[in-house]
């Protein structure tokens, strides 16, 4: 159950992040001359979910061993 609810909160979050890039692009573009209630909450919610997005999904915003530069071993002999 608890897979079911965690793969649709994944779903939710990705379609409110495309929905939030459309509108945001839209409004840049100029093709929003009187944009709504919906796309104004979709553009003030875009820098929080690109924000959660960096932090915990990306792997360039977590902390992850797999990601990193492996030690360097010894000192260097630079001649």
């Amino acid at each position: 159950m608890k897979r079911i609810a965690l793969l649709g909160a994944g779903f939710a979050y990705m379609v409110l992040l495309i929905e939030a890039i459309r509108a945001a692009v839209a409004w840049w573009q100029g093709e929003l001359a009187q944009p709504g209630w919906s796309d104004i909450a979709l553009i003030a919610a875009l820098p929080p979910l690109v924000w959660i997005w960096w932090r915990y999904i990306s792997p360039f915003g977590r902390d992850c061993q797999k990601c990193a530069l492996p030690p360097e071993s010894g000192p260097r002999q630079d001649s």
